[in-house]
C-alpha cells in the first residue's frame, strides 16, 4: 500500500517538475501559454490522485486472518498469498505511475515549448 502510494506521488511529482519549470521557461519568451499549457500539471496529478486510490483500495482487502498461522496450516498459506499480492500490486502500480508521470511531464515540457515557438 505504501509502494502504490509513495513511488506515485514520487513520479507526479518529477512530472510537475519537469513540465513547470520547462513551462515557466518558455513564458519567457512567450507569456501566453502560462496558462494554455497547465493542463500537462493537472494530468500529473491525475497520476498522484490514481495513485492515492489504488492505495484506498487496497487498504480495505486487508483483514484479520481467519484461523491459526502455524506454517503449513491452510490459513498461513492464504495469508502469505495474500501480502505477496498486495505487496506486489503496490509496486506495479506505483512503478506504472512513475514511468507514467516522467512521460506525462516530457510530453508536458515538449508542447509548452512547441507551443512557445
Amino acid at each position: 500500500v505504501g509502494l502504490s502510494l509513495g513511488i506515485s506521488i514520487i513520479g507526479a511529482g518529477w512530472g510537475i517538475f519537469i513540465t513547470g519549470s520547462t513551462l515557466l521557461g518558455a513564458a519567457v519568451k512567450s507569456p501566453r501559454i502560462r496558462t494554455k499549457n497547465l493542463v500537462s500539471v493537472v494530468f500529473c496529478e491525475a497520476v498522484a490522485i490514481y495513485g492515492v486510490i489504488i492505495a484506498i483500495l487496497m487498504s480495505e482487502r486487508i483483514s484479520k486472518p481467519k484461523g491459526d498461522l502455524a506454517p503449513g496450516s491452510n490459513a498461513y498459506q492464504q495469508a502469505l498469498f495474500s501480502g505477496q499480492a498486495l505487496f506486489w500490486t503496490g509496486f506495479t502500480v506505483g512503478v506504472c505511475n512513475l514511468v507514467c508521470g516522467i512521460a506525462v511531464g516530457v510530453t508536458g515540457a515538449g508542447a509548452a515549448l512547441a507551443d512557445a515557438q
